[in-house]
């Protein structure tokens, strides 16, 4: 091992160790703090709340804990890549089981996020003043039939979900239900992409109307292709109307995707990440001042190439990135609340492949 990357290294490892520390720390303060509060009580008998407190050393620690995740993993990197012939036998190790470029890639930048665009690679480094999400690696599993769930201390925190459009056909909501999804996100309409006109999902009403009847709870989203901000609204306006008479209790989401494979440029071709985020604020803004709860729906792409996280902070997110048995963790620190894990799922109930999520309780 060279001196500058045995320097890195240690610096890496301390660090790292501090950072554990430091969560250690957080979690005895939050302790007292409860001791604390639950002994404050005046002679009326009231007591100050404890949520706040508990909010931010939450926060706080989940940042922690995300942060020492990409240190930990560098160290290990740093660690295999210290020989040069252990560093080759890891890379041909990797390659040998079928691993993809990408995924090597991935090995080797632990503290960035990689993406292809264009034909190339595209490095983003982990922003760290982005809320993260509080998930652990661990705790995700796959079954034999490839279902990904979520749990903590041997508990189930996740709910199982699909998304549906017109183009999953005639469906049976009963046989759905009792398959064991919980709710469904249904296409209220789209935005031509070359056209740039609005129109229904033709099974909206129907799906909508039959996922309510199943017990399930139900969503809608919008595939949109705004250029504008007033386009954004009338694209909110067309979903609030399309919805005023079920009873949705699911967010309302925006879809924002890059368009592959069109005949012709799409319509979005030219519009500037700042343009996106306007648009993506537009529509959400609308959602919420109509008394809904709004979402953005993107993959990797269109929350790192397409949108402004930054100005997007606090509101719900929906990530799309497909699991492997390889890789069944999300490949995205920051903060979301669905998973779309499965682009071709099976659902009784439903003829042909279908979107499967999870929501993250």
């Amino acid at each position: 091992m060279n001196r500058r990357v045995a320097k890195k290294f240690f610096g890496l490892a301390v660090y790292s160790c501090l950072m554990t520390l430091t969560s250690v720390v957080l979690l005895i303060v939050s302790l007292v703090l409860a001791h604390s509060h639950a002994s404050s009580y005046d002679a009326n008998g009231q007591a100050a709340t404890l949520s706040d407190d508990f909010a931010v050393l939450k926060k706080e620690n989940s940042a922690l804990r995300q942060q020492n995740k990409y240190l930990l993993a560098e160290n290990k990197m740093l660690t295999e890549t210290s020989t040069g012939e252990k560093f080759r036998s890891k890379l041909k190790s990797m390659l040998q089981s079928g691993s993809s470029t990408m995924s090597v890639v991935k090995y080797l930048f632990p503290d960035e996020l990689v993406l292809t665009d264009s034909g190339s690679f595209k490095f983003f480094p982990i922003d760290e003043t982005l809320e993260k999400h509080p998930y652990i690696d661990e705790n995700f599993a796959m079954d034999k039939s490839g279902n990904v769930s979520y749990s903590e201390n041997g508990v189930i925190g996740s709910t199982v979900g699909i998304d549906v459009s017109k183009h999953n056909g005639t469906i049976d909501w009963e046989k759905v239900a009792a398959s064991g999804v919980k709710f469904a996100y249904i296409r209220c309409g789209l935005r031509g992409y070359e056209s740039g006109k609005i129109a229904a999902d033709e099974n909206f009403q129907t799906n909508v109307q039959g996922a309510l009847d199943a017990g399930l709870s139900v969503g809608t989203y919008f595939f949109s292709q705004a250029v504008t901000e007033d386009e954004a609204r009338e694209e909110a306006a067309f979903v609030l109307d399309a919805v005023k008479d079920y009873n949705i209790t699911l967010p309302i989401a925006i879809d924002i995707e890059k368009v592959d494979g069109a005949g012709s440029l799409p319509r979005t071709s030219s519009v500037t990440q700042e343009q996106f985020t306007d648009n993506a604020l537009a529509f959400c803004t609308s959602v919420t001042n109509a008394g809904y709860t709004s979402m953005i729906y993107g993959n990797l792409r269109t929350y790192l190439l397409m949108l402004d996280m930054h100005k997007l902070e606090g509101i719900p997110k929906w990530y799309a990135e497909e699991a492997t048995k390889d890789d069944i963790t999300p490949y995205f620190p920051y903060s979301f609340n669905i998973w779309q894990y499965n682009f071709n799922g099976a659902v009784d109930g439903i003829q042909g492949n279908v979107d499967i999520n999870i929501a993250l309780n």
